[in-house]
């Protein structure tokens, strides 16, 4: 199995944001999660190369020692900015993949050299629109970030959401659901966010949905065409969703952005 990249494939420039010109930096591991048994969760520092800006939903590119040569692979950043120099990563344990694993078997305190950020996949301003928001597998990683951006915009202003808010999740197994606990916890406290984990292999005692993310996002969404759509995930969900939001829907490519896996 070849090792997964991201490719980034928006259908339009950085929305209504200055630029951040990306940097070089290096950072330190200070805290690993295990999310999955293949899966992990990776909070790191800066510590060199000045302050480390970006927009939720972007990436960086984190280089790894291979046959005295750096090796470079590019990762979204799971997190919101926080106003310091920490962000998050979320990243699978690829079978045969040396990048994956070299930082899946990295401990604390381990420093790698990166550059960011990067990408558009990031919410336009000011939203005006509902948001609708569909991930399979860790495509949630970008999204977790925008998330958690949009629960601090409104805490900050002491303000319920604006326009309602779907996260449609698509995972095989329910302990595959990538940061449940905290995306039902969102759900629980924010009344307009709409949290449907559909599992496509759901055990017999499974309550929630089952199938696939373009069948619930037909379900929930069809004559719709009033809102934005932010799509993460591997390459054959990602047309296919763009597909049914344009040729079925009727959305405007300005209403989509994404970003897919090969």
């Amino acid at each position: 199995m070849m090792e997964t990249e991201q490719r980034q494939t928006c259908d339009s420039p950085m929305p209504t944001r200055p630029f951040i010109p990306p940097r070089d930096f290096r950072a330190v591991l200070r805290r690993v999660v295990a999310l999955t048994p293949s899966t992990k969760h990776f909070e790191w520092e800066v510590i060199e190369g000045d302050a480390f800006e970006f927009y939720a939903g972007q990436f960086v590119s984190l280089e790894v020692p291979r046959n005295g040569e750096p090796e470079a692979r590019p990762y979204s950043i799971a997190s919101a900015p926080r106003g310091d120099s920490r962000f998050d990563l979320c990243l699978n344990r690829v079978e045969g993949g040396y990048v994956s694993n070299y930082l899946c078997d990295l401990q604390t305190n381990a420093v790698v050299n990166m550059k960011g950020p990067h990408g558009s996949f990031v919410v336009s301003q000011p939203v005006e629109q509902d948001l609708v928001f569909i991930a399979t597998g860790t495509g949630i990683a970008p999204i977790h970030g925008m998330l958690a951006e949009i629960f601090a915009d409104a805490s900050k202003r002491g303000e319920a959401l604006s326009h309602n808010v779907w996260l449609l999740f698509g995972v095989r197994h329910p302990d595959t659901i990538l940061y449940r606990e905290e995306l039902e916890a969102w759900a629980a406290a924010n009344p307009r966010f709409h949290f449907v984990p559909t599992l496509s292999r759901p055990p017999a005692d499974w309550r929630g949905e089952t199938g696939y993310v373009q069948e619930h996002l037909r379900k929930l969404f069809a004559g719709r065409g009033d809102f934005k759509a932010y799509i993460c995930g591997l390459k054959a969900m990602v047309d296919e969703v763009r597909f049914i939001l344009k040729n079925e829907f009727g959305l405007d490519r300005k209403q989509i952005r994404f970003e897919k896996y090969d």
